[in-house]
């Protein structure tokens, strides 16, 4: 155990629990370490898990190790409560795990880690025979260094550059804790918490083609929804918006003419389809939030409104 000035090992596992007890005692474990969360267990009378806990009275460490699927769920109600104010940095060691965040799916593979802020609910979905690290770290030492306050999540390469030496010092924490002291656990800790901001600050760009095409694609697939944004874009394709605006101003436009034309190209679509919806059945399934917008919009580009669009047979 540890107090406010040491460091501090101990393990948790489920071997030897008895079975109707080895779920609360694993889920209250991880609670205790992760703060308020959800559970859920497909195969529960299978279940084992252990997980060994570093930690100083500033930074903690815990590594996992589960037999079966468990899925793990941050709430929006959980994250009003307050929560314990920390960022994880999450990273999956071996099989992929499965992330949901802002109602977007991910995969999180080995070669990656997720920083993730104490704001922002999450599911997390572990495999069979999942194993990994979990960093916390005090929302201020993370605040400080990338100026952000809301809701926040990074997906952070680890192969090659900044990301290798990041995964070499998470990997040196784990094999040398019982040789470790308070103040060198902190320091090497203070060290992987600045790599990993340096990483969610960078904007190493991809293949400008590739993420092109990648927002272009989202936007195709997401238009109808009126919460349609640039930022949210940006978070799905795992790059800054600022590279994203970058990458469409190149070929010409940006995030938001980007879905605004979308939009229509799926109203004209709309108009044009069998039966005859209401402007503002088009104008919804569209992803325009008011009619309003809708027909501004549609003159603006197609030089009238929508019912005569429709009414002159559209591009006949």
């Amino acid at each position: 155990m540890a107090n406010a000035h040491g460091y501090g090992v101990e393990t948790f596992c489920t071997s030897g629990v008895p079975a109707a007890d080895r779920l609360d005692m694993w889920s209250d474990t991880v609670t205790a370490f992760q703060g308020a969360l959800q559970y859920d267990y497909p195969f529960p009378e299978r279940f084992q898990g252990a997980a060994t806990r570093q930690r100083t009275g500033r930074f903690q460490l815990v590594t996992w190790r589960i037999s079966q699927p468990q899925t793990l769920r941050r709430t929006p109600r959980q994250v009003r409560g307050g929560g314990d104010g920390q960022y994880r940095l999450v990273l999956p060691l071996g099989a992929a795990a499965g992330m949901r965040i802002d109602g977007l799916d991910h995969v999180l593979g080995p070669a990656e880690c997720l920083l993730i802020g104490p704001d922002t609910p999450y599911e997390l979905v572990l495999p069979q025979g999942s194993r990994g690290v979990v960093v916390s770290v005090d929302r201020l030492d993370v605040d400080r260094r990338i100026a952000r306050r809301t809701r926040f999540h990074r997906r952070l390469p680890l192969v090659g550059g900044v990301g290798g030496v990041l995964a070499s010092v998470l990997d040196a924490l784990v094999r040398e804790r019982g040789a470790l002291s308070a103040p060198a656990f902190d320091a090497v800790c203070a060290q992987a918490t600045g790599l990993a901001c340096l990483l969610a600050l960078d904007d190493p760009a991809p293949a400008v083609d590739d993420l092109d095409e990648r927002v272009r694609r989202f936007v195709r697939e997401h238009a109808h929804d009126p919460e349609l944004t640039g930022d949210r874009i940006a978070r799905h394709v795992g790059w800054s918006l600022r590279h994203v605006q970058a990458v469409l101003r190149a070929a010409g436009t940006t995030p938001s003419d980007l879905i605004r034309e979308t939009r229509l190209d799926l109203a004209r679509t709309h108009l044009g389809g069998p039966g005859r919806r209401t402007i503002a059945a088009v104008a919804r399934l569209s992803g325009f939030s008011t009619v309003d917008a809708f027909e501004r919009s549609f003159r603006r580009r197609f030089g009238t409104t929508p019912s005569a669009y429709r009414a002159a047979g559209g591009d006949r």
